[in-house]
């Protein structure tokens, strides 16, 4: 795709472009390859579905394209880091030496619009259908298109902050200003609203094929505005009465949790086993398949090390990780210990190590942190299987998971206790439903938060909880918190103010200079800008 994003207009390019298979390969059996679909498209259902499955691609892929994306942006979180032989767009990242020509970002910033695109051909001319597919099975197409777009503004407008806003299909415009996030933001919960609105509590009895296939749900969509809304509460908006908002949204999905069919899994090891590809925890899922193009490279290489047939993109910030409390969810969260030897590769330890000691902890393999197992593992491959190859493998079929209902709880206890002042007896069981599933492992629950804390510091105890329980690349990034609640900088420091961040060493990447708000946010690709100079900031 050209790196002009406004080239993605080309009548319907998106839906060109398509790729015509979905997230899961139940949902489109043809291929549309090189197809550009005219004026008079849209006019049944077959040729919707055909534009629904090309949106449900393209939204997978804004994620998961050449590895990263922009998700390489959540690097700036205290809870991840990038070995030194690592691509140079994460350290970039990962020093807020943030670079317009960054190729994982323009990546992430075409794959976006192209999925906007999609979105806006559908919500433009769904009705074209009408008399021949019924009005609710309209709303569906629509209310799926109008969750895609608003989900996408949603990373653009927390990465970029201030993005060109595009509603329509059409011919490349390079004259198009920047929108404001406030504006973007009304405009995501616009969308968001029609979503929620329109699109069922379950796919099941209406389209199995959907249900199998983790289509987006009324649930995904109550879940994302009550982020949006929590998100909208802190920096840089600060409009402090979106709180209650963001409460009331998280409270209709947890006081319906089993309509909905969510629950928290009894135990954190069966949030990361490969299969089954879709549980109860799982709010809004991305399925792939890696049979067919819409495979995941999320996993398995990129969080293993080379010496295990890895590409070591990702690893875990040191003292972050020794705060980390011991428990379940800690074995879980972390590989600490590598074996000698492994397959192809044998790790060398940096200082003499006994023969008679087959392990080696992480201070001794080659870039001496420990490794972040959520996605470590393989289809059919789990306990000591693990440490075998993955040779060709890059790819798998993984679902991402991109909102999980501990998120939900743990948006319901921060946004409660700030709306009212002091966190209620829901908030502490929300929480404390996540603390004790967490450290279930050590065979005690662990002591539940102390009672009578005020709204700030409990606000403070979820962020702490947050850390933990959504450490590494989910999509819950500690990056987003960090932003919002105005941390980055003091998270940076060796010696931060607030004592509940654990500091940076001096032997992470090197920060070359003063944080500020101006490093809270991504360039725009500068491709772009030298096309539109409306768009430079």
């Amino acid at each position: 795709m050209k790196r002009d994003f406004l080239k993605y207009g080309m009548l319907i390019a998106g839906i060109a472009f398509l790729c015509a298979c979905s997230s899961n390969d139940e949902f489109l059996k043809e291929n549309t390859y090189g197809k550009v679909f005219p004026d008079e498209f849209y006019r049944n259902q077959a040729e919707l579905e055909v534009a629904n499955n090309a949106l449900y691609h393209n939204f997978s892929k804004t994620f998961n394209a050449d590895y990263a994306s922009f998700v390489v942006a959540i690097y700036g979180g205290d809870d991840v880091t990038t070995p030194y032989f690592a691509n140079t767009s994460y350290i970039q990242n990962d020093t807020y030496e943030y670079q317009a020509g960054n190729e994982d970002v323009k990546d992430g910033w075409e794959w976006s619009y192209a999925t906007i695109n999609i979105a806006n051909g559908i919500i433009e001319n769904y009705r074209r259908a009408e008399g021949e597919v019924s009005e609710e099975m309209l709303r569906r197409f629509a209310g799926q298109a109008h969750f895609a777009r608003a989900y996408m503004y949603y990373w653009l407008v927390r990465l970029f902050n201030e993005v060109p806003y595009v509603t329509t299909v059409r011919i490349p415009d390079r004259t198009l200003p920047l929108a404001a996030p406030d504006a973007i933001y009304e405009h995501i919960i616009a969308d968001l609203k029609i979503a929620e609105e329109w699109l069922p509590v379950t796919w099941k009895g209406i389209d199995e094929t959907k249900a199998n296939g983790g289509a987006f749900t009324r649930g995904a969509v109550k879940a994302t505005l009550a982020g949006v809304y929590l998100t909208m509460a802190g920096y840089p908006l600060k409009k402090t009465e979106y709180y209650r908002l963001a409460k009331e949204k998280a409270a209709e999905i947890i006081e319906h949790e089993s309509e909905y069919g969510y629950r928290l899994l009894d135990h954190c090891a069966e949030l990361w086993k490969a299969t089954p590809l879709l549980h109860d925890e799982m709010v809004f899922p991305l399925l792939y398949n890696k049979n067919t193009e819409d495979y995941n490279v999320r996993a398995p290489k990129p969080c293993r090390p080379v010496h295990f047939d890895g590409w070591e993109a990702y690893c875990a910030e040191i003292n972050f990780f020794h705060r980390f409390p011991a428990g379940e969810r800690r074995d879980v969260t972390f590989v600490t210990e590598f074996p000698l030897t492994s397959g192809w590769h044998e790790i060398k330890p940096t200082l003499p190590w006994p023969e008679d000691q087959p392990m080696l902890p992480w201070e001794k393999i080659m870039f001496a942190h420990p490794y972040y197992f959520k996605m470590w593992e393989v289809e059919g491959r789990e306990g000591e299987d693990r440490w075998l190859p993955v040779g060709d493998e890059w790819y798998s079929s993984r679902t991402n998971q991109v909102i999980r209902y501990a998120e939900v709880l743990l948006i319901y206890a921060e946004a409660q206790a700030m709306a009212d002042g002091t966190p209620n007896a829901l908030a502490y069981d929300c929480i404390n439903r996540v603390r004790n599933r967490a450290f279930a492992g050590v065979g005690t629950r662990l002591n539940d938060l102390p009672s009578g804390l005020g709204g700030e510091a409990f606000r403070d105890s979820v962020f702490v909880e947050r850390g933990w329980e959504f450490a590494g690349f989910e999509y819950a990034a500690r990056w987003f918190d960090l932003v919002r609640l105005e941390l980055v900088e003091d998270a940076a420091s060796a010696e931060p103010v607030h004592s509940f961040l654990p500091g940076r060493l001096n032997t992470e990447w090197e920060i070359k200079k003063q944080l500020t708000h101006d490093n809270y946010f991504l360039p725009i690709p500068e491709e772009d800008v030298l096309l539109n100079p409306n768009l430079r900031k």
